[in-house]
């Protein structure tokens, strides 16, 4: 039976869910920059800005905990950087295939390793008790809600292309672009997680310097966003110089800035809340509060890319695939919470 922690902890992972899904909808807005316009401000808000800002309020003796664990601190910094590139790549999939179907794709892919590398590490015998075969069902829905989602997207590249009478050749590469950067995106961004295990000591540290123990995960982000930070702004100000776009910054107006800082203080939200809910699911917290996050972000950006039309072309058969996929990662969703 579950306890009023445990249904604490889910509730804050169903928000931090929401957050994740819906983060990337103000670059919707913002029709007047591009990608690496966005993903710039983005990255300095939800990578440096706002964990660092959190951390120094809520961990005491931040910079004494960092050189008490300097071992624990690199392992942080290298897999936060590895989820860099996954970032970048993840805000390219985005671009290259939209809210609608990239989120789904991306997070559900990501849903699967940052769910069964947590537990691998910590102990892999745990995959084979109830718990974890129910884990592995559960993820096992998931991923063939992604198969079966990434199939209507195809599809509907296909219906938007006949409509106009364009040739499927480019409709197919296109998607094949997208779908490749998607994958490896998917790949890549868990790492965070794994920042989160290996991060455990410094977590521990903070409590015994006075920390709550629900903002203990607070000195991980700080260094592994920060890390990924690298990747992010660098290709960001590559584009930037090389495409010539750092020159709608002085055209743009407040509004663009705003949505920019509203994406990026939404997505640090939702790994924020997503640490404090792990704390109340405990050893729980790095394999089915990541799962559950991730799968209802795949639902709110899909719910959002309907919202915004991304789907008001494909065909019947395409819209009911794309059903049949949610339904799917619903279901799994609901095994594992249970």
């Amino acid at each position: 039976m579950m306890g009023s922690s445990y249904i604490t902890g889910l509730l804050m992972i169903v928000v931090a869910g929401l957050f994740a899904g819906s983060f990337s909808v103000p670059f919707n807005r913002n029709r007047e920059w591009v990608w690496e316009n966005n993903w710039l401000v983005w990255s300095f808000i939800a990578l440096v800005a706002a964990p660092w800002i959190v951390a120094w309020v809520t961990i005491p003796d931040i910079t004494v905990i960092f050189a008490s664990e300097s071992r624990s601190l690199l392992a942080v910094a290298f897999f936060g950087l590895i989820w860099g590139a996954g970032a970048v790549l993840f805000g390219k999939g985005i671009d290259l295939l939209g809210v609608g179907l990239s989120m789904p794709i991306m997070l559900g892919l990501t849903n699967v390793i940052g769910t069964l590398m947590p537990v691998i590490l910590r102990s892999p015998a745990e995959l084979l008790a109830a718990s974890g075969i129910r884990l592995m069902a559960g993820v096992f829905l998931i991923v063939l809600g992604i198969v079966f989602y990434a199939v209507a997207g195809e599809r509907k590249v296909r219906d938007i292309q006949a409509s106009v009478n364009n040739n499927n050749m480019v409709a197919d590469r296109s998607f094949l672009k997208g779908l490749m950067v998607c994958l490896a995106a998917g790949v890549l961004s868990p790492m965070i997680n794994v920042a989160v295990v290996y991060g455990a000591p410094m977590q521990e540290q903070a409590v015994m310097a006075g920390a709550d123990p629900i903002y203990a995960t607070n000195v991980v982000w700080c260094i592994a966003l920060t890390a990924g930070c690298i990747v992010n702004v660098g290709y960001c100000l590559y584009l930037l110089y090389t495409r010539g776009t750092r020159e709608l910054y002085r055209k743009g107006s407040w509004r663009n800035w705003m949505f920019a800082v509203v994406a990026g203080v939404l997505w640090y939200m939702s790994m924020m809340i997503y640490g404090m809910g792990g704390h109340f699911l405990g050893d729980a917290g790095t394999s089915v509060g990541w799962a559950l996050m991730q799968s209802l972000a795949v639902l709110t950006g899909n719910l959002s890319g309907l919202f915004m039309g991304e789907w008001k072309d494909a065909g019947t058969m395409s819209r009911r695939i794309m059903w049949l996929g949610l339904g799917c990662m619903l279901l799994g969703i609901v095994v594992v919470a249970i």
